[in-house]
């Protein structure tokens, strides 16, 4: 089945179809192996964004998963969330960096795609600084507690 992709013309930057010889916009006449290589680096982009965006999703999960366990009854589903989302961030994170942090594009949507990646991080970072410290505060409330027996 024959179909057709888009990429960025070389010369005047707008989005365009592969099945073009010439650019309908610039009327720059278009190398095929070239197309090729835009095609292909497009497609990489695109998905560089689609992963991006499942991780910052991920991420928003584990920390709506962090106030649901507060809530009765419904709390396991937010543990559960949680700690799925603890550990698959970092893992797709990682992934994300080794598949896509190398590419060399000026796509806007690949740029927004690095800024998702970061935001995940860094919000990954934010839970494991409150966990730690609600650890260290439950800690300390025991010691407390015991010392005081």
């Amino acid at each position: 089945m024959f179909s057709l992709s888009t990429f960025q013309c070389p010369n005047c930057h707008e989005y365009i179809n592969s099945g073009l010889e010439k650019c309908k916009y610039c009327s720059v006449v278009l190398d095929p192996q070239a197309i090729g290589a835009a095609v292909e680096l497009q497609e990489r982009v695109n998905r560089a964004c689609n992963d991006a965006s499942l991780v910052r999703n991920l991420t928003g999960v584990m920390w709506v998963g962090f106030f649901v366990r507060f809530i009765p009854i419904v709390g396991i589903v937010g543990w559960i969330l949680m700690v799925i989302g603890f550990f698959a961030v970092p893992a797709w994170l990682i992934y994300w960096q080794i598949r896509y942090g190398g590419l060399k594009t000026p796509d806007v949507d690949y740029k927004r795609a690095k800024r998702n990646a970061l935001m995940a991080l860094v919000f990954w970072i934010l839970i494991l600084v409150v966990l730690v410290l609600l650890f260290l505060l439950t800690v300390g409330l025991l010691i407390l507690t015991n010392s005081a027996r």
